[in-house]
């Protein structure tokens, strides 16, 4: 049996995946139904480098509240430093910000 006040029934809370977090730049084509699909991203090195990763394939995407903040999660697969990597973007309409877990 679960209690609780009925405040937070509209979605169900997420935990943010574990990894690494980081800020990276994504170029998104959004279609004519509002579904957003990253194509390609930008990230920055410690060194200051960009390092350029493209042809991203999504393997799911799915809406998840961290927080009570709606973001778009999406596993995704790219060949980044010469290797095909799995890694999680996570998208945040509210602030219009993409982070990448590794």
């Amino acid at each position: 049996m679960a209690f609780g006040i009925g405040t937070n029934s509209q979605h169900t809370e997420h935990t943010i995946p574990k990894g690494q977090l980081q800020d990276v730049a994504v170029k998104c084509w959004f279609t004519s139904k509002g579904e957003s699909r990253p194509l390609m991203m930008k990230l920055q090195t410690d060194q200051g480098e960009i390092i350029p990763v493209e042809n991203i394939q999504v393997l799911t995407s799915e809406k998840q509240f961290y927080a009570g903040i709606m973001t778009w999660k999406y596993k995704c697969r790219a060949v980044k430093n010469g290797m095909m990597q799995e890694f999680i973007l996570l998208f945040t309409p509210e602030d219009c910000s993409w982070k990448m877990v590794y």
